[in-house]
């Protein structure tokens, strides 16, 4: 698990509080890109249930569970096209939409050697801005 620093700033004249994270870490969500886009391909593209999606990728492991909400959550995300990283991927069914989220990602990945479309997602997730 990795520790972010983040910012906050509260407006003098409307008291708003806005938060600043670094690049990478999706707004409003406690994961960076990378790992959403690894979760997403994981779980859309290899058919792997979401209790080994959440082994694999959840920051707080440990935990006995029958399922992980939080993938849902993302799949809604981009079927529903809130993210503009992979607005293209957008469509009625969220699993559907999250395999092409991760083919998208997969395509933004650095060229290397023949690797799982998983690996490739994580790594096109880190490089997408």
């Amino acid at each position: 698990m990795t520790v972010v620093e983040c910012r906050r700033y509260l407006c003098t004249s409307c008291g708003a509080v806005v938060m600043v994270v670094p690049r990478g870490v999706e707004p409003r969500r406690h994961y960076g890109r990378a790992a959403i886009c690894l979760a997403l391909a994981l779980w859309a593209l290899a058919e792997q249930p979401t209790t080994v999606v959440r082994t694999r990728v959840c920051a707080w492991p440990g935990r006995e569970t029958t399922s992980w909400r939080t993938l849902a959550r993302w799949g809604a995300a981009v079927a529903s096209g809130s993210w503009s990283w992979c607005r293209a991927a957008m469509g009625p069914d969220a699993r559907a939409a999250a395999g092409r989220a991760a083919q998208i990602a997969a395509g933004a990945a650095p060229i290397t050697t023949a690797v799982p479309t998983w690996e490739l997602a994580y790594a096109g997730g880190a490089a997408l801005m």
